[in-house]
């Protein structure tokens, strides 16, 4: 994985020529705002998939770059916003932009992003591409937006849990291999959007499961947000639905009572010791192997390989 990554990143490299491309400006202020943001942006996957599955296919042009790098700048819109309503603190192990500018100018700077992603796609001249990158973000924002008001909900369910980070992780992902495999047929293009999907369902489920397992320097980002705000992630669901009766009852209201530091300790460590943590990545693994049955439609060769080793890499990771 570790070579899979390095010889990525020459395409990264292109990937954020092109965001810096986009987002530059002429207005001195916003531009100093922009250079001390610095590399604040995901991990890279979206752009990966769309690259890895549009050489798996053929060969990688500038489109594909330009729609990589359209994806990394919605997705990074949804980071800076996502820490301000979470009030996490790190992220990338520098403090998070709502921390650095204030909430007013992190709402502003999400915002920045999504439009000049959208402006990015635009110039393409593609009716099409454009509905998609607006479809998702409208699916993005639907589920960020059904999670908040999900937060502290013992009755939620993990079909609602599904679909809310199918539509805030897993939309993006199975976009990013759709467009990916523009060039091939209508069944590689039905596989690939299956691939992204499932993929992007294991890695948030991954994500979940790091926050309350994961070491604070490795991820680096700020922890333990989602017993915080009271989100009941796929650990805590699986918790919850192997008790029953006033034990079930106990454990909802020492989910949903954290108030300290001593608290947040203590729900960590009953999740990962009742299992919660280890039975989400259960589920996490067979997304991914669903995922990887879905490469039987595109070519053998290295290029399925790796599509197959990246899918192994997200539920293997520990940042």
């Amino acid at each position: 994985m570790q070579d899979l990554l390095a010889e990525m990143h020459e395409h990264f490299e292109l990937v954020e020529e092109i965001m810096a491309k986009a987002l530059a400006t002429s207005e001195p202020r916003v531009r100093s705002l922009l250079d001390d943001l610095g590399g604040f942006h995901g991990k890279m996957l979206r752009p990966a998939l769309v690259i890895l599955v549009a050489r798996c296919l053929g060969d990688v042009e500038q489109l594909h770059y330009r729609l990589g790098a359209a994806l990394e700048m919605v997705h990074t819109a949804t980071l800076i916003h996502d820490d301000m309503i979470d009030e996490g603190e790190v992220r990338r192990g520098r403090p998070t932009p709502h921390v650095r500018y204030g909430n007013s100018t992190a709402v502003l700077l999400g915002d920045f992003f999504y439009t000049h992603a959208f402006n990015l796609v635009a110039e393409q001249g593609d009716a099409w591409v454009m509905q998609e990158l607006t479809r998702t973000t409208n699916v993005v924002c639907e589920g960020e937006l059904n999670q908040m008001c999900a937060r502290r909900d013992l009755a939620l369910s993990e079909d609602e849990y599904e679909r809310i980070i199918y539509a805030k992780t897993a939309a993006l992902c199975e976009t990013a291999c759709a467009l990916g495999a523009v060039s091939g047929s209508g069944v590689q293009r039905s596989a690939a959007a299956a691939y992204g999907r499932l993929c992007g369902m294991a890695f948030q489920i991954v994500d979940d499961c790091l926050d309350l397992s994961g070491d604070p320097q490795k991820v680096g980002k700020t922890l333990a947000t989602d017993i915080e705000r009271g989100r009941l992630t796929l650990p805590f669901l699986r918790l919850l639905a192997a008790s029953e009766g006033a034990e079930r009852e106990r454990l909802g209201e020492q989910l949903l009572s954290v108030s300290s530091p001593d608290d947040v300790a203590a729900v960590r460590q009953l999740v990962i010791e009742g299992g919660g943590v280890r039975s989400a990545l259960d589920s996490a693994r067979s997304y991914v192997a669903q995922a990887q049955q879905h490469l039987a439609a595109f070519p053998a060769g290295a290029g399925r390989d790796q599509l197959h080793q990246l899918a192994d890499f997200i539920v293997a990771r520990d940042f």
